[in-house]
């Protein structure tokens, strides 16, 4: 399957199974992020550092910080921001409602998810938010042994990559689970034990990779973001696309998309990328890219020796907050880059 079939899969299911928000703060008012700061070391460039670069996270990392979206968008004006509270856990977001009782584990709590790879090597993280104990009471009586994972202390449910049926944990739930790490910060789940110890971080981390780290940079200072290997390489290296950390309820909704071209296509993709992402310019299921975005803006930002493609766009009140994934995982970003879906 290509890539990008299997992220629209996951995209499909993260955006239409956002859920009601628990928690309320004063409409209007600005949140601090989850850390305290928004140094880019400590949000998606951290992401970058804390996992692996030779494995799957190299195809596809998924980055969020739920937490702060649940604060942020928990009540009135701010619920149009709640379909990001999904990003960065991947095709396990629909699930992420019943974790906490079948699993105790609580996604939509951490101040950071990680979600990794496309299936069959998929893994997640989330940090924060953590009762370790419920966990492995839960985990034990799921029938979870314990195991040495990834240089660390786990629980496997299942044997690498196998998915049983016949054992539901939570509807929609396959072969995610099969081993897991918890610690009193972190919980990591994966379908096998590379994975896991990828999603965990070890040898080489993805922020040492110079074309992941350059469109990190590009994205700038996302609270939730998606960067993902093309279905195939050739003119694109790496897309990016990610969602502004506003700053008040009331702000508009910021989209950036991030598109790193081999050095030998670079003004092929810029010109078919500026030219077919306008406000006049058609979508792919009709209309106009303006019915969605009031100004879309180009630029280009250089990074280590690298020259990254970038697009803004502010997008109408109405608009799906995450609108350029639906770009990406859809395969449309690929046509407007120049290449053929």
């Amino acid at each position: 399957m290509r890539r990008v079939g299997v992220a629209l899969a996951a995209l499909l299911v993260l955006t239409g199974c956002a859920r009601e928000a628990a928690g309320e703060r004063p409409q209007g008012a600005p949140s601090p992020t989850a850390s305290g700061t928004s140094d880019a070391r400590s949000g998606l460039l951290g992401a970058l550092a804390d996992v692996s670069g030779g494995g799957p996270a190299a195809a596809y990392l998924e980055y969020g910080e739920p937490a702060w979206w649940r604060r942020f968008g928990g009540s009135g004006d701010g619920r149009r921001w709640l379909p990001a509270v999904g990003s960065g856990l991947g095709s396990l977001a629909h699930a992420a409602a019943a974790l906490p009782k079948a699993t105790g584990m609580t996604p939509e709590a951490g101040k950071r998810a990680i979600a990794i790879g496309v299936p069959p090597k998929q893994a997640f993280r989330f940090d924060g938010g953590v009762d370790a104990g419920a966990v492995r009471t839960k985990l034990a009586a799921l029938g979870a042994k314990p195991d040495r994972l990834g240089g660390r202390d786990g629980f496997s449910l299942a044997s690498d990559g196998e998915m049983d049926l016949s054992r539901t944990i939570v509807p929609g739930v396959t072969n995610q689970l099969n081993k897991v790490v918890v610690t009193d910060t972190m919980v990591a789940t994966a379908s096998a034990t590379g994975p896991l110890a990828a999603v965990m971080g070890s040898g080489p981390s993805l922020a040492d990779s110079p074309d992941h780290a350059a469109v990190a940079a590009c994205l700038g200072d996302v609270a939730a973001a998606t960067i993902m290997a093309p279905s195939e390489q050739g003119s694109v290296t790496l897309y990016g696309v990610g969602l502004r950390r506003p700053a008040g309820l009331a702000d508009r909704a910021v989209n950036i998309i991030c598109v790193l071209p081999s050095a030998s296509a670079a003004t092929e993709v810029e010109q078919s990328l500026t030219t077919r992402l306008t406000p006049t310019a058609s979508t792919h299921n009709g209309g106009a890219y303006g019915d969605y975005a009031a100004e879309i803006t180009h630029d280009r930002v250089p990074a280590d020796g690298r020259t990254v493609l970038r697009a803004v766009l502010t997008l109408n009140d109405k608009t799906d907050v995450l609108f350029v994934n639906r770009l990406l995982y859809q395969g449309e970003l690929e046509a407007l880059s120049g290449l053929s879906r």
